[in-house]
């Protein structure tokens, strides 16, 4: 670990979600599907094409003119489709578009490479009580955020 992480976990996820970034955007990656919150918004969409921004927002955590923004921008370069809800005319839903699905997979390869790489040398035992303790970290933060929001 770097100096700066030594005595700290929650720096050592900051460096470590650093580095794992710097390594997907390696792979070349430009446009709106550079940044992080991109990246959540289409795997939001792998898992449930067709959402609804409020889905989205409610899926990956950021807030809804971040994805709105995001959700133009990745209209505009042609990653996702936005149509009018038949039911309701107000609401927009986002549908992968065949660039979208190709984006997802090449990136989904470069993020197999980068976790192996992470994860080498750990065992499956190793590995669940990482994300043990990893869940109940994002749970603690997930709680808080929600109980400002409410405030």
């Amino acid at each position: 670990a770097s100096l700066c992480c030594e005595s700290n976990p929650i720096k050592l996820c900051h460096e470590i979600s650093r580095l794992t970034g710097a390594r997907v955007r390696g792979a070349n990656i430009e446009g709106v599907m550079s940044q992080h919150g991109a990246r959540l918004v289409l795997l939001a969409l792998v898992r449930n094409d067709g959402a609804s921004q409020r889905e989205i927002v409610e899926v990956t955590h950021l807030r809804p003119p971040t994805v709105s923004v995001i959700l133009r921008k990745m209209q505009d370069e042609g990653i996702v489709e936005l149509v009018k809800n038949p039911e309701d005319k107000r609401e927009l839903r986002a549908r992968l578009t065949q660039k979208g699905r190709e984006i997802d997979r090449h990136g989904l390869e470069k993020i197999r490479q980068s976790d192996a790489l992470a994860l080498m040398g750990l065992d499956e035992e190793e590995q669940a009580t990482l994300m043990a303790l990893l869940g109940k970290i994002r749970q603690n933060l997930l709680s808080e955020q929600e109980r400002e929001e409410k405030e």
